[in-house]
């Protein structure tokens, strides 16, 4: 017989090992469910990721000039003030015109006076022909009576000195020819050629052309629907031509411009979808579509390009450029130009086509 009262061990039925077990597969059980909805959940992640690639480095962006003047003065008015909304052609500012106007009325006098000078001219060549032909008429005539006269003195039937007379006259009506002939080479030469007659009215036409403009750029305008920004001008200051006194910013065409990873590049085409969130507008979405893909990385023409030649090369992922249009712009959230934004493309359909 053997003693069970004196071991302290009690060994477990296989009864009751069999839940332990059951727990333990259960354990693993869950724990690879759990596992695999985590990866699958990654997976979806990843997928979603790639199909849809999205970048919070973007901003908006819009067509932009400095406003400068054309010509030197001091600022006579001002029309408008700092971000005012403003149409094409609408007034901005405008110089003192008045030596501008007096330069006109200069011009304008002279073309004038060019004009009656040619015209004077004419006249005077003209005048000088018509003298000269006369002049030819009378010693056409003293030739004829000088050689009528010869023969009459030689037959005695004339004088002498009716004969002298008549030589005198021919050579008195040559010399006034040759006289009047240089008086219209003179006025010939001052009247000038059809050439130069042509560039002294394009002279004169031009100084007033350019007088006109001056007179004109006296008053700035507005080149096209927009903003006035940074805007401090003030009458009584004095500007110089080329001055870049302030930023004008077009309110027609926005777009934003999106600095991809390069990895991101490879699914994106123009056409497709964007949805666009503004930071300032919070969870508003606003809808754009691609315009295009830069074909240069963002620095690739900063001023010091990241161009390592040492041979302590760190490879970075560089940024690739996308320009995104706006489908509308919505007057009740007004775009800044450079504010801050989150585009996320759609680039699923776009690709399946690509791909087919």
């Amino acid at each position: 017989m053997s003693d069970d009262s004196g071991s302290g061990e009690v060994k477990a039925t296989p009864q009751e090992k069999s839940p332990s077990k059951l727990k333990e597969a259960l354990i693993v059980v869950a724990a690879l469910i759990v596992g695999g909805a985590i990866l699958f959940g990654i997976y979806l992640y990843w997928n979603f990721e790639r199909d849809h690639p999205a970048t919070q480095n973007a901003s908006l962006q819009a067509n932009y000039i400095w406003i400068s003047p054309q010509v030197d003065g001091q600022v006579a008015d001002v029309y408008v003030t700092d971000n005012q909304l403003v149409k094409k052609g609408d007034k901005l500012f405008s110089i003192d015109a008045r030596l501008y106007d007096a330069q006109l009325s200069a011009a304008q006098a002279n073309l004038v006076l060019v004009r009656q000078q040619i015209e004077a001219g004419k006249a005077k060549v003209d005048a000088a022909k018509a003298t000269v032909a006369e002049q030819k008429a009378a010693v056409n005539t003293a030739q004829q009576v000088a050689d009528r006269t010869k023969p009459l003195v030689k037959d005695d039937v004339a004088t002498v000195m009716q004969g002298i007379q008549a030589d005198n006259n021919l050579a008195e009506a040559n010399a006034k020819l040759e006289t009047l002939q240089a008086v219209l080479i003179v006025a010939e030469k001052q009247y000038g050629t059809s050439k130069t007659i042509n560039a002294q009215l394009e002279q004169a036409q031009a100084t007033l052309e350019e007088a006109k403009l001056n007179s004109g750029w006296t008053t700035i305008v507005a080149p096209a629907d927009g903003y006035v920004t940074n805007f401090a001008l003030r009458k009584g200051d004095v500007v110089q031509s080329g001055d870049n006194l302030f930023p004008f910013v077009e309110s027609e065409t926005w777009w934003v411009e999106a600095n991809f990873k390069e990895t991101s590049i490879d699914r994106i085409r123009p056409g497709q979808p964007v949805t666009i969130n503004i930071d300032m507008y919070g969870d508003k979405e606003f809808s754009g579509t691609v315009d295009s893909i830069g074909s240069s990385s963002s620095a690739s023409f900063s001023l010091l390009p990241a161009q390592n030649t040492t041979g302590n090369w760190v490879k970075v992922t560089q940024r690739i450029s996308v320009r995104i249009g706006l489908d509308q712009v919505d007057p009740e959230y007004p775009f800044r130009l450079g504010a801050s934004t989150s585009v996320e493309i759609n680039t699923d359909d776009a690709f399946q086509k690509d791909k087919e």
